[in-house]
């Protein structure tokens, strides 16, 4: 008896995805005589970005990674470090340092002008009655003159210590790789103890959405809309998947996908279409970024 009930659920189940699938190839048109054809690849919506680093012409090195590929990471975090982090840490701290050296000097200063500026006018309200006393007045003046440049001065050089202290911060930022969105890390180029080459530290995308760009030929540009429906396939796909038109490129340029035919244009002008895949192609075709695949645009 339960054999039976084991097997009609097997029945319904199997029934249900194989109709589930039949429709989805009903509404997904592989027949060449239909609609716009083209050659396409699977992205992410977010583009896979280069994560690079700033640190000058002088290149830098790897000192600590705190990820690995295939990881899931949020916007803001920090990726790696990179070797000269610690000087420059030590810089910034160094700048904050002197500043507060500079205010103390500026907060005794202060004071010194306070007390000058009543000496002198205290000297100044007396009657002159011999040498001794105007030399004493001037004496006074002279300080307060003094106090009021030095005050200025440190004034000037708190300023600059302050722009310095900006530079600083900025080049300790620059000792940090940090994750510009949230997303998966595909691939890393640099691990700790190596220098940064062309290829950047690492390339991240956020997997949750993905596209095809199809290589639309320049010709048929005019027959395409977004909204429109169109169908993905390759070879190993357990099935086609649907697809939408979402936005039409701007740029004539030549193919950078090439048919197996040998027979196929390879110096075609195309114009780069982007489809938003079905929701089901994401946990499909995630393992898949930059795979060739063959699109079919109904107009």
């Amino acid at each position: 008896m339960h054999v039976k009930v084991s097997c009609s659920i097997f029945a319904v189940i199997s029934a249900i995805l194989c109709s589930s699938y039949a429709l989805a190839e009903a509404g997904c048109s592989l027949d060449a005589k239909l609609g716009i054809g083209a050659l396409g690849r699977i992205e992410p919506r977010s583009r896979v970005i280069k994560i690079s680093h700033n640190a000058g012409p002088e290149g830098a090195r790897i000192e600590q990674l705190f990820f690995q590929e295939a990881d899931q990471v949020k916007a803001g975090d920090t990726l790696a470090i990179l070797s000269d982090h610690l000087k420059k840490k030590a810089q910034v701290e160094a700048a904050r340092a002197r500043i507060k050296v500079l205010e103390a000097q500026r907060a005794v200063e202060q004071a010194a002008l306070a007390f000058n500026k009543r000496e002198y006018l205290r000297y100044q309200s007396l009657e002159h009655s011999s040498a001794t006393s105007i030399s004493l007045a001037d004496a006074k003046r002279l300080a307060l003159e003094q106090s009021g440049i030095t005050l200025k001065r440190l004034s000037a050089e708190i300023t600059q210590a302050q722009s310095e202290l900006k530079i600083s911060a900025a080049e300790l930022n620059n000792t940090q790789i940090v994750a510009p969105i949230d997303g998966t890390l595909l691939k890393i180029f640099a691990r700790p103890g190596e220098r940064i080459g062309d290829k950047g530290v690492l390339e991240i995308a956020d997997l949750s959405e993905l596209d095809v760009v199809a290589e639309v030929y320049e010709s048929d540009l005019l027959r395409i809309k977004t909204g429109q429906s169109g169908c993905i396939h390759a070879v190993g796909f357990k099935r086609p998947y649907q697809a939408q038109v979402r936005e039409l490129g701007f740029l004539v340029r030549k193919n950078d996908l090439n048919d197996t035919d040998p027979l196929a244009d390879r110096d075609n002008r195309i114009i780069e279409v982007r489809l938003t895949l079905e929701a089901e192609a994401v946990a499909d075709l995630r393992h898949q970024i930059f795979r060739q695949v063959k699109v079919r645009i109904t107009p």
